[in-house]
């Protein structure tokens, strides 16, 4: 597998969970619409929210998906993805260019995602978690067999 393949997995789902911490090192875990620009994950949230606080604070993020086993399949067709990576808030034409991309992936939401914070997730670590031989590290929850692809 590919690090382009992971992203290609990513890019499948339609919300992301972006976890992030304070600097007293509480928690906070919030889905979130977003867009994939080559390996640039690109997300909306408010300064005012705890994710953007903990941004704000720190620069650190971590997003993750993930698919449980479709009826008639195994935990064996499972599949994850977690990314850790440094996150900046965009402004000016990187904001907007942000904003489009989202639009984009969301109509639905209308010119409503033009009024919101934009913000880049640049990875530092790609794991992409699924049952295959070929990975660099295999472990066995569940009892199934699995593999972390590090990028």
């Amino acid at each position: 597998m590919s690090v382009e393949a992971a992203f290609e997995f990513l890019g499948s789902h339609e919300l992301i969970v972006i976890a992030t911490a304070s600097n007293d090192g509480v928690a906070h875990a919030a889905p979130s619409f977003y867009a994939i620009e080559g390996r640039t994950i690109y997300f909306s949230t408010s300064p005012k929210t705890h994710t953007g606080k903990n941004i704000a604070a720190n620069g650190n993020a971590a997003v993750a998906a993930g698919d449980a086993p479709d009826p008639g399949q195994t935990w064996s067709d499972a599949k994850g993805i977690q990314i850790t990576g440094k996150v900046r808030e965009l402004t000016g034409d990187q904001a907007t260019a942000a904003a489009t991309k989202l639009r984009a992936n969301y109509s639905h939401l209308g010119d409503s995602i033009l009024q919101s914070h934009f913000f880049a997730l640049e990875p530092t670590s790609v794991d992409y978690i699924r049952n295959a031989p070929d990975g660099d590290e295999e472990f066995e929850p569940l009892g199934v067999d699995w593999t972390r692809e590090h990028y």
